[in-house]
């Protein structure tokens, strides 16, 4: 995968390597954003047979992301196993963000699931004769569909500013160290919050 356009040499010029695994992050954490910006909108969700069409494409695509970030952890430890990785420290904080991310991914994927479920809850209600007690249970199974692929949407935006955070972090200059009184009295600058996207 290649590196975003920012972290590219200019001609002559040689980048650490570590450049390119910084970019691989940053360009898997915009695919997370991606993923949550392709999500249904919940305002827009009526169709039982539509939400199942919609959350069936993000069911994929959040998978497919598992997926790739799990096979990419995996590829990096090979690399350090052989010996082959002049930047292992990189490399191994690397691999932490990608699993870390992958298991936030994978909380977000069990809620699409639970919203899948609720999708098919709704699917056999309109089929069933038109009464008061159908009308509630709709309305409950609706609104609990609704808050899965809300929760989901808020996970996945969660998790690729982080990965984008830790990103940079990667490529930050090494604290220079401190005395005690100089560390006391110098003040910290709080971090910058997680990036959050809706559509």
């Amino acid at each position: 995968m290649t590196a975003p356009s920012r972290y590219r040499a200019r001609p002559g010029v040689h980048l650490p390597f570590y450049y390119d695994q910084v970019g691989q992050l940053h360009s898997l954490a915009e695919r997370i954003h991606n993923a949550a910006d392709e999500l249904p909108l919940t305002d827009s969700m009526h169709s039982a047979k539509d939400n199942l069409d919609d959350l069936d494409d993000s069911t994929r695509d959040i998978a497919g992301l598992l997926i790739h970030l799990t096979t990419a952890a995996a590829s990096a430890v090979r690399t350090l196993h052989r010996g082959r990785d002049p930047e292992s420290d990189i490399t191994r904080r690397r691999v932490t963000q990608l699993t870390l991310t992958v298991s936030a991914l994978g909380h977000a994927l069990a809620d699409l699931g639970e919203a899948v479920a609720h999708a098919g809850v709704l699917h056999r209600l309109s089929s069933l004769p038109g009464s008061p007690q159908r009308t509630k249970a709709i309305e409950s199974a609706r609104s609990q569909l609704h808050a899965r692929v809300d929760s989901t949407r808020r996970q996945l935006n969660q998790a690729g500013g982080r990965l984008h955070q830790e990103a940079d972090r990667l490529t930050a200059p090494p604290t220079s160290n401190r005395s005690p009184r100089a560390t006391n009295t110098t003040p910290v600058n709080p971090p910058r919050p997680a990036t959050s996207r809706t559509r």
